[in-house]
């Protein structure tokens, strides 16, 4: 085919609105789509070698197909997953390593995409912070095409040639991408309708893009003249259009990725007949030097913005960013003069183009050298997490009655060491407890619930909510066993008792969330009536359908009167507790950083903490429901503190710690004893 400056422009194109986008992204609003003209590229090249070898051979040479791709990306993706590895251990609080060396062997061996998809629709790992290797999903995307599109058109092939009726090999192979084209199109649009987080990541609804690339091999090249011409500009009209008009708030990929897309291929088809005639533009030395560096430009920007904050303890300036991007030019040209090519051209380095083996075993080697190092950085990190629940235990038993909210009760001064912190903030993330029993996950539908205390109590409770209320487990348990009471407890994940429908992520959380509810209503229905039932949920969870230009906040009060109503009616009392404050989103990192002084740096106004409005207590006193407010303990002179009588107090943004909760214990049993006596 030839050298193909066209190309390399539109690489630099690409490679510049992804760097741009992820630095200034209200800017570039769309820059993003820079993704998808790489994908277009890639299908273009790589289905253009292998039907051009195909056309000549007859067969194509997997194992010699996959060693040039070896040879072509993992030598500069594998050093700067090693250098990200290390920048992690000397840079990055420990509270992140779990996530953040978990991604990195999650893109080591290429399949990022399907752990973020993955995230994506979970309610806990929502809160993850972007890791210094998340890019690597575009690049797991890709390397699963190069995996999958030779077997495809190797199969294609082998019909062919057996089944002469099915027509000739390229005919055949031009059917066969077509309708893997078209069905990853429609499976694209269908779920970015259902569940566009995970549409996003997944290989099954990118491939399409890679499609395109692929039958534009099968179509005539264009000839000098208007229409190439036409393409060719009209093509990088639009693309720079998208780059600019599109935002992050329409549901992508879906069918509005068709635009840069197809805009992309009639650059590559009108590219066919200028290419060697560049524009001034295209041509341009500069754009040829940014589409020469553009894998590694790509490989090399994301971990420079995500992790010089942590070397500074503050966001990016508008210096910094521009220094960023000299880093990473600096950085692409140097890996790609001393790694990428060398390895790539050398006939002496990895086997050079002849011992596919020997790349293999290289390539394994140096895969496994990255795995082996995140993997002792996540072994590390549990370790310290275990040692860390260990030294934590008799710490909580020593000073019980003056940590957490308890020193906001007692007189607790001086008796604990300052230096005490309990759990430590790098391993708070994993203070949870979850019991199968009493608890259902995000597509679960079942309904479980459990007790605490004896049955025959005089006063029996039941406790319903979300994973918020779920945090409070053990200190209900402990409430039943110091009052004698009986507590029941029934949970779902991101799920709470309400008549509204909850937004959801898919529609299979939308119906296990709807099945819980519904057996939840029934179970209260037919049992006898509790004495009160505890309410809690998330004033920052996931909101209620409504219809256009209808009041969500209305909507969700509405939906908590009308689940209550029947068990008011019934003599049951409805407690509602107010949900704990909602963070700033590094509250941990913060808390990881600053340690004793926490609360001096990591602190949040309560007015910001608590929100404006709070559907729940709206609810409560429309309904007449007593009200159970902890505020105070948690935001003690209107500020809501992070570390509270030596004991952190989040595990993440929204939720507690459960040795914290368990220091509510004694503040909460007041709370119910009090809307008790009512």
């Amino acid at each position: 085919m030839g050298f193909r400056s066209d190309i390399q422009a539109l690489r630099a194109f690409a490679v510049l609105a992804v760097l741009l986008y992820h630095l200034w992204p209200g800017r570039l609003t769309g820059g993003f789509v820079g993704v998808d003209v790489f994908f277009v590229i890639s299908g273009f090249l790589i289905t253009g070698a292998l039907v051009r070898e195909a056309g000549g051979s007859g067969r194509i040479a997997l194992a010699r197909f996959w060693a040039r791709r070896a040879r072509r990306l993992l030598p500069a993706a594998l050093t700067v997953l090693l250098v990200v590895t290390v920048a992690v251990v000397l840079c990055v609080p420990q509270n992140l390593w779990q996530q953040f060396f978990g991604e990195i062997v999650a893109s080591t061996v290429y399949v990022e995409n399907w752990l973020l998809a993955a995230n994506s629709v979970d309610y806990l790992a929502a809160n993850n912070i972007a890791s210094p290797v998340q890019h690597f999903w575009t690049l797991s995307v890709e390397e699963q095409f190069y995996i999958a599109v030779p077997l495809v058109m190797i199969a294609l092939l082998i019909v062919s040639r057996r089944m002469p009726r099915a027509g000739s090999g390229r005919r055949l192979l031009f059917a066969g991408l077509l309708v893997i084209t078209l069905a990853s199109f429609a499976y694209s649009v269908f779920l970015t309708a259902t569940s566009a987080p995970t549409a996003y990541f997944v290989t099954t609804t990118r491939a399409w893009e890679f499609g395109v690339g692929a039958l534009l091999v099968f179509v005539r090249p264009a000839r000098p003249g208007v229409t190439a011409a036409a393409a060719f500009f009209g093509g990088s009209a639009v693309l720079v259009a998208t780059v600019l008009l599109l935002t992050p708030a329409v549901p992508f990929p879906g069918a509005i990725a068709a635009v840069p897309v197809l805009a992309t291929a009639l650059v590559l088809w009108g590219g066919a007949a200028i290419g060697r005639r560049t524009t001034a533009v295209a041509g341009w030395a500069p754009v040829q030097f940014v589409g020469g560096v553009s894998y590694s430009m790509y490989l090399w920007h994301w971990p420079l913005i995500v992790l010089l904050p942590f070397v500074t303890g503050a966001a990016l300036t508008t210096m910094q960013k521009l220094g960023i991007i000299a880093a990473t030019v600096l950085l692409a040209w140097l890996s790609t003069r001393y790694i990428e090519n060398p390895v790539r051209f050398s006939s002496r380095l990895l086997g050079g183009g002849r011992r596919t083996r020997t790349v293999f075993a290289w390539a394994a080697a140096g895969m496994a050298v990255v795995v082996v190092a995140s993997g002792a950085g996540l072994g590390y990190a549990g370790v310290q997490t275990a040692q860390a629940q260990d030294a934590a235990r008799p710490v909580v038993e020593r000073y019980a009655d003056c940590l957490g909210a308890m020193s906001e009760i007692n007189d607790c001064a001086g008796k604990v060491p300052a230096d005490v912190l309990v759990p430590d903030p790098a391993q708070a993330a994993s203070d949870d407890v979850n019991s199968s029993s009493c608890w259902s996950g995000l597509t679960d539908p079942s309904f479980n619930i459990c007790g605490f205390g004896p049955e025959d109590a005089a006063v029996r409770l039941a406790v319903v909510g979300d994973s918020h209320s779920n945090r409070l487990l053990t200190t209900y348990q402990a409430i039943a066993e110091a009052t004698g009471w009986h507590i029941d407890v029934a949970g779902h994940n991101g799920c709470y008792w309400t008549t509204a429908v909850q937004e959801k992520p898919t529609p299979q959380m939308v119906e296990a969330c709807e099945s819980w509810k519904s057996s939840l209503t029934e179970y209260l229905d037919n049992h006898p009536p509790y004495s009160a039932i505890v309410v809690t949920n998330a004033r920052n969870g996931l909101p209620p359908s409504v219809e256009p230009g209808a009041d969500v906040g209305d909507a969700e009060v509405r939906g908590l009167v009308e689940a209550w109503a029947p068990q008011i009616a019934r003599g049951t009392q409805i407690i509602a507790l107010r949900d704990n404050p909602s963070m700033r989103d590094d509250i941990v990192t913060c808390v990881t950083t600053y340690r004793a002084a926490a609360d001096a740096n990591c602190a949040s106004p309560a007015a910001e903490a608590l929100g404006a409005r709070d559907p729940l207590m709206e609810a409560a006193a429309a309904s007449g429901a007593s009200v159970i407010d902890l505020s105070d303990l948690y935001c003690p002179d209107e500020v809501c503190e992070p570390v509270i009588g030596n004991v952190v107090v989040y595990a993440d943004k929204e939720h507690l710690t459960v040795t914290f909760a368990r220091t509510l214990q004694s503040s909460l049993q007041s709370g119910i004893e009090s809307a008790l006596s009512r």
